[in-house]
């Protein structure tokens, strides 16, 4: 039904303009307001992920065996709980408990999201890709609008920062509570509108595709995950901080997020139509992608101008809209009704992975060497991660 996928669109923009309100300010909050180290602040972050980490697995487990809804529900209330404590509550250390609490409900909401987009997509006629760049896109609007926002928003006021996302929340609480029959709706029940195709279970791609070669696919893409968001996540946390070495401001350094954002209004649509006569298989696409995010980080080390930080972001968007939407959609086509969520928190968990140790390891290697050799760190990684992905065995279907 096109209302559920409305619905479902709706929650995720709605919990991306959080991400883009909080992520973009903590590595700065924590330095300049409240007085701690840059390692500090990058150790935050990751301790920050890696609860993330923790709510990601469990909300695979919760969806798979317990309840959509209530996955959803309890995530968002954690998240409620934890955002409205740090509105009023700005003293260290204390400060850092709340942060890794949101983190943790953040974590189990993220992964039902990414959950019920393949239960919707398992069920929809045609390529199951286009449900996942349409989640995307919703995505991005979200960060557009937050990370905009959040750049006005909190020279003016720490306290609107914390509790704009806490109305948020609570807005989604109240669209799962009064629309949750029909988030859960399944192809049976939505046979009538011809919208979904009815089928029998198809056979398990673990199977096909045999124990060892699976395990090594999964190996393959958990890795690229992980290094892709220590690479990415360096924008959330240590770019704050070199941005605003080299004399830029903290309204300047937001900006260049909603020039990633909105930016993929445009670049997403028109690479899917290449992307798609181009490569046959999803992992070749992800290849690619990876490859041009990695080569963005060679503009930086140089970079004194602020078109060159645009650049930069530009480079890293075309990859990024390769990339970020087409891996759920691997996963998806290597699970089963059974596993589904476990699979898709999967690339949350890894991703909230690499999100916990990028900053902290960014923040180390900026200490001891330099903000250039991070940057020319990130591009070798990548590069040697996208290679491995012609080792992962894909399913044509």
């Amino acid at each position: 039904m096109r209302s559920q996928k409305l619905w479902l669109l709706i929650l995720n923009i709605t919990f991306n303009m959080v991400m883009g309100f909080i992520l973009p300010v903590n590595m700065i909050f924590i330095n300049k307001n409240l007085n701690q180290p840059l390692t500090t602040a990058g150790f935050s972050l990751m301790v920050y992920s890696g609860f993330m980490m923790l709510g990601n697995a469990l909300g695979g487990v919760l969806f798979d065996k317990i309840s959509k809804k209530w996955t959803l529900q309890i995530g968002y209330i954690i998240a409620v709980i934890s955002l409205l404590g740090m509105t009023v509550h700005h003293i260290w250390p204390s400060y850092l408990f709340m942060l890794v609490m949101l983190g943790f409900g953040m974590g189990i909401s993220y992964t039902a999201i990414n959950a019920y987009t393949a239960f919707v997509a398992e069920q929809t006629v045609g390529d199951s890709r286009v449900l996942f760049n349409n989640m995307y896109l919703a995505a991005n609007m979200g960060i557009a609008i937050g990370s905009t926002a959040v750049g006005f928003i909190f020279e003016y006021s720490v306290f609107l920062t914390f509790f704009i996302p806490v109305i948020l929340f609570v807005l989604c609480i109240l669209i799962v509570f009064f629309k949750a029959n029909l988030l859960d709706a399944t192809n049976e029940e939505a046979e009538k509108t011809h919208e979904y195709h009815v089928s029998a279970e198809t056979a398990d791609p673990k199977e096909i595709i045999g124990g060892r070669r699976y395990l090594t696919n999964l190996i393959i893409i958990s890795l690229g995950v992980f290094v892709m968001w220590m690479g990415y996540t360096q924008w959330d946390s240590n770019m704050s901080v070199y941005m605003l070495n080299e004399g830029f401001s903290k309204r300047e350094y937001s900006i260049v997020f909603t020039v990633n954002a909105g930016s993929l209004l445009l670049i997403q649509p028109i690479m899917n139509r290449i992307m798609s006569k181009m490569f046959k298989l999803l992992k070749h696409q992800i290849l690619v992608g990876i490859i041009i995010m990695g080569l963005s980080f060679l503009i930086l080390p140089n970079a004194n101008k602020y078109w060159m930080f645009i650049v930069s972001m530009l480079i890293l968007t075309v990859g990024e809209s390769m990339v970020f939407p087409t891996i759920p959609a691997l996963l998806n086509k290597m699970s089963t009704s059974k596993n589904r969520g476990s699979l898709q928190s999967l690339y949350t968990i890894m991703g909230s992975l690499g999100r916990a140790i990028g900053p902290y390891a960014g923040s180390i290697i900026v200490t001891v060497l330099s903000f250039g050799n991070l940057f020319y760190g990130i591009t070798a990684a990548m590069i040697v991660v996208a290679l491995s992905l012609n080792g992962v065995k894909e399913l044509e279907k």
